[in-house]
């Protein structure tokens, strides 16, 4: 192994332990506060901003997605309305092949949105897949939803809407703090759609037995080169990628911040050489995600008895929820979904896990999680309102 992979490898470790690092003022990173970092939409809407269906997208883009490839296009149908498509040139065809995931992450920027119309005066009302329901192995050029905005005074406010600009992913170790049971049951009662369960667990032996599982569903990931370029095409190598892409992730998002990201930026984390060689890149995924999974305090997930296209914007819906009641709780969150992608490696032990939690034969587990206590994180970056809007 050569002086720079070595360098790299143990550096790279250090991301698995970003919890006890300290966030340093921005003259020690590579954007400052005055420049484009990417993150400007944590501010939310542009100041001055009057026309509603911005206003709501500006909320909409900050939902949780798969890999944050922020897979939304919308066509601007009416001064108070719009449909939402999947941005087909934002798919993850080799670790989500039947676009599955893709869609529950269409659900979870209906849910931002209709919290944030709410929250405006306005109720929204949402027709699924109003041009018809397409199979579950392709993404057709048809509108997931479409959505029309009506001023109302009547429409409630919903307290999870003062969680958007908060919420997040936090891909930090977690704190060695048990969570009560009362937090686990409340977070259990955010689902009130019929076909629709959510499972939670802080058993000991429950935790260890998915966190084992977990470990062995990263490692068939990043066993395939083809699924580790995938992974590496969204990952963001440095802060200048970011402002480029304004997508993806980073080390930001494992809790490293200040002095240390940007010696790992400048000095050890290259795309070029990891792309090339991807296996210790690999490598670490695996040792960073078994650190993770057995950090949980616990774990959670969300089962359907159906698997149609509808089935799962829902399941976003819900997910989006789940995930602003537990920042509201003060509760970290971070879905660990390998286990659940469909491609022949993972089937085996998919089997497995299913098995392991008594689901049904014929539902399908949608989204699972970790849950427990941890700083917060850097949120990741996205893109400008203009780009997601159809010309």
């Amino acid at each position: 192994m050569n002086d720079r992979k070595m360098q790299r490898r143990d550096f790279i470790k250090v991301m698995a332990a970003g919890s006890t690092v300290t966030l340093l003022p921005s003259v020690l990173t590579a954007c400052g506060e005055k420049g484009e970092t990417g993150l400007e939409a944590w501010t939310g809407p542009m100041p001055g901003e009057t026309d509603i269906r911005r206003i709501i997208l500006s909320y909409a883009i900050l939902a949780p997605n798969p890999h944050n490839k922020q897979p939304w296009i919308i066509d601007l149908t009416g001064p108070e309305s719009f449909d939402l498509y999947v941005d087909r040139t934002r798919l993850l065809p080799e670790t989500d092949p039947p676009f599955r995931q893709i869609h529950i992450g269409q659900g979870t920027f209906l849910e931002n949105a209709a919290l944030a119309a709410a929250e405006n005066g306005y109720r929204m009302d949402v027709d699924y897949l109003p041009r018809g329901i397409y199979e579950n192995t392709v993404v057709e050029n048809k509108p997931v939803a479409s959505v029309t905005l009506r001023k109302d005074r009547a429409v409630s406010k919903d307290p999870l809407f003062a969680q958007i600009l908060t919420r997040q992913s936090n891909k930090r170790t977690y704190d060695d703090i048990s969570i009560d049971k009362a937090i686990l049951d409340t977070l259990g009662q955010t689902s009130t759609a019929p076909n629709m369960s959510i499972g939670l667990t802080n058993n000991v032996a429950k935790r260890g037995k998915l966190a084992a599982i977990l470990a062995k569903a990263m490692k068939i990931e990043t066993s395939d080169k083809a699924r580790d370029l995938e992974t590496i095409a969204m990952f963001r190598f440095n802060e200048e990628e970011q402002v480029k892409f304004r997508d993806g992730f980073s080390v930001a998002q494992t809790g490293m911040g200040g002095l240390m990201k940007f010696v790992a930026e400048a000095f050890f984390l290259d795309r070029k050489s990891t792309e090339a060689d991807s296996s210790e890149f690999g490598a670490q995924a695996v040792q960073i995600t078994t650190d993770q999974a057995n950090s949980a305090a616990a774990f959670g997930w969300i089962t359907t008895s159906g698997n149609s296209r509808l089935d799962q914007v829902l399941t976003g819906r819900t997910y989006d929820r789940v995930n602003l009641k537990a920042t509201e709780l003060g509760i970290a969150m971070h879905p660990m979904s390998q286990v659940l992608q469909e491609y022949a490696d993972m089937s085996d032990l998919q089997r497995e896990f299913l098995a392991f939690l008594g689901v049904p034969e014929g539902h399908t587990v949608q989204m699972l999680f970790r849950l427990g206590y941890a700083e917060p994180v850097a949120h990741s970056a996205r893109r400008y309102i203009p780009d997601l809007i159809r010309s």
